[in-house]
């Protein structure tokens, strides 16, 4: 076999080495041999299938004697014969072995032929890419499992080397045109943003990382917000090699930014409001055993019930505990009848210890049940111990007022009674010697008229003119005084047979004057006013043109009355002298006359009482006229909306 000097050759080779006889047998073996498969010096002539060593090939099927390298090359035509055998040890277990079997005619000195079998263990190699290709399987795995997009970039080709199945998802778009052409993944980026996602990776930091936002419109019409991060892989030199990196779907977490951003604004807003609300907003709970606790106090609270909003919360004090003890009852029962029909809650109560010392509060709270029965009440209490005090005031000042009401009431009603009695007194102690004196003068006109001279009998007629006059001026000065102490009940009246009425009470001076009388109303019209008041008003503007007509030549008047912007407008229009409107104002004062009692007989009296029965109608009275060409009386009352005929 091999000297010593062959044997320090061989065992310092890194190949294994066996020598194998005719019959398959181990003759030797190098060092790199034995410490592979563990053999042993007393294991050496035995056959490999004695050991026990199971051989199979790559694919781990059971190799068969007449397959394995070593036995082709001894039985075949001299040839070399390789492969890759497996075989199973009982110390270093699986070992992969890349095996060459040499045939050779002689062993050595005193051995006959045999084969030669030189092998490379390359079992770690095999460890290695089973576990490099268990690894990209995870990789993978964990790249179609991640809700992120990862992709690895040769800067070098710009060519995509790997991308995850996340681009398809959050894209919505095929991935293949990216292998092909990496431009293609501005596709769908907005216009707006793709020059910035461009350029992202020009502004890396010093570690060569970059991130940047930006928005991907989907072809189904979605927007989505995406974050993006690249960073380079490095050689074990320090050279980059490749570029990867991460993308997001970010638009949720936008969506909950700008969320998180208006709720922060409302917040602020809610405190700005409640901070300026007046009193002070609370949540104030009662639970299913009828205790009662606050959960949340705005910082006002502490003035209304002299503690502050922290302690309220914290020690969960009831508040039927601030309140006046004479009025927790009423409070508890309003508590109790606002949770039952789930109403407002509307109170006002006194608390005795605040501050400023007792207040009194008024309570504006709605109830929510929860869901374990319990009820929260959610609302203001608001102080009203000034406005309580200005009511007190006020109910004080209306009572002073009631009293001096009444007091200015009866003594009206006592200055009502002796005007009635003075107007009594009048219409009898006065008009009883004027009747007395005209009939003392009608008997001295009739009786003894031969006994006078004609100036006798001028005065004796003089009398009884100014009797009649003074009569006269009686009736129109109770008649404006029974005008003036009315109260008229104002309702609506129809306009045509309240003319009808004046003009069928005119018939008889109007026929024994030859005057013509004409009506110009228009069908349907009512006003808002006093059917007796307005009667007296028409009926002495009447009178009023029948006298001033008199001794006219061809006497004419007109009285009628129309709609005009939501008015009644009535007039009476005569044919007489007129009047210059200078004296406009003054023609409606009692007793002011424009014209002498010789010319025109009267008691200056008419166009007061005329004036006065409007005025307590709320209406307005004017006269419109040219000296020397008539003259035109209106009365103004609002219009109503057209009675039923009755």
């Amino acid at each position: 076999m091999a000297t010593e000097t062959n044997r320090r050759i061989t065992d310092s080779m890194e190949a294994g080495l066996l020598w194998f006889d005719d019959d398959l047998r181990i003759v030797d073996a190098n060092l790199a041999a034995r410490e592979v498969l563990g053999l042993r010096p007393g294991q050496f002539g035995a056959r490999i299938d004695d050991l026990g060593w199971e051989q199979s090939d790559e694919q781990g099927v059971r190799m068969p004697q007449e397959t394995r390298p070593v036995w082709r090359a001894l039985h075949g035509n001299g040839e070399t014969t390789q492969g890759v055998v497996v075989v199973q040890t009982p110390h270093h277990g699986q070992r992969w072995l890349r095996v060459r079997a040499v045939p050779v005619d002689s062993l050595g000195a005193g051995l006959g032929r045999g084969a030669i079998v030189s092998f490379t263990d390359f079992t770690h190699e095999r460890q290695a890419m089973r576990q490099a290709r268990h690894s990209e399987q995870l990789f993978r795995m964990f790249g179609d499992h991640s809700l992120d997009l990862i992709w690895i970039v040769d800067p070098r080709t710009q060519k995509l080397l790997y991308m995850n199945s996340a681009y398809e998802r959050i894209w919505g778009r095929p991935a293949a045109p990216l292998f092909e052409d990496l431009a293609h993944w501005l596709d769908g980026v907005d216009p707006a943003d793709r020059q910035r996602v461009a350029e992202a990776a020009l502004h890396a930091n010093e570690a060569g990382m970059y991130q940047t936002e930006y928005r991907v419109h989907r072809p189904d019409g979605r927007l989505v917000w995406i974050r993006g991060r690249g960073f380079p892989l490095f050689d074990t030199d320090g050279r980059m090699r490749y570029m990867a990196g991460f993308a997001e779907d970010i638009t949720l977490a936008r969506a909950t930014e700008a969320l998180q951003s208006a709720h922060r604004l409302a917040q602020v807003r809610l405190e700005r409001i409640v901070a300026t609300a007046p009193g002070a907003v609370h949540s104030y709970r009662q639970r299913p055993d009828g205790q009662g606790e606050f959960t949340f106090a705005s910082p006002a609270i502490l003035d209304l019930l002299g503690v502050d909003a922290a302690t309220l919360v914290e020690r969960g004090i009831d508040l039927l505990a601030l309140v006046h003890p004479d009025e927790r009852a009423a409070v508890a029962e309003s508590l109790r009848e606002s949770a039952e029909l789930g109403s407002a809650w509307l109170a006002t109560f006194r608390v005795p210890h605040t501050p400023a010392g007792e207040r009194c509060l008024e309570a504006h709270s709605m109830p929510v049940r929860e869901s374990d029965g319990s009820v929260v009440w959610h609302g203001f209490l608001i102080d009203i111990t000034e406005r309580r005090r200005a009511e007190q005031e006020i109910r004080s000042l209306n009572i002073d007022l009631e009293n001096r009401v009444a007091e200015r009431t009866s003594e009206l009603e006592a200055k009502h009674r002796e005007m009635e009695s003075f107007t009594y007194s009048v219409s009898h102690d006065l008009k009883a010697p004027l009747r007395g004196i005209d009939g003392y003068s009608r008997l001295l006109e009739s009786d003894h008229a031969d006994m006078l001279d004609e100036e006798g009998r001028f005065f004796v007629a003089m009398i009884r003119k100014a009797t009649g006059h003074m009569g006269e001026l009686i009736d129109d000065l109770l008649a404006y005084s029974r005008v003036e102490r009315g109260r008229p009940k104002l309702g609506p009246v129809s306009a045509g047979p309240v003319v009808a009425a004046v003009m069928d009470g005119a018939a008889g001076d109007v026929a024994a004057g030859g005057i013509a009388l004409q009506s110009a109303v228009e069908a349907g019209l009512s006003v808002l006013g006093e059917r007796d008041g307005l009667v007296l008003a028409l009926r002495n503007l009447l009178d009023n043109a029948i006298k001033f007509t008199g001794g006219r030549p061809g006497r004419a008047i007109e009285i009628g009355a129309r709609r005009v912007d939501g008015q009644a407008l009535f007039w009476v229009r005569d044919n007489g002298p007129g009047f210059d409107m200078r004296y406009h104002d003054r023609i409606f004062e009692i007793f002011q006359r424009l014209h002498r009692a010789e010319e025109f007989p009267g008691t200056g009296v008419g166009l007061a009482i005329v004036r006065k029965a409007v005025e307590r109608m709320h209406g307005k009275v004017w006269a419109e006229s040219a000296k020397g060409d008539g003259a035109t009386f209106w009365i103004q009352l609002p219009a109503v909306e057209q009675l039923p005929n009755l």
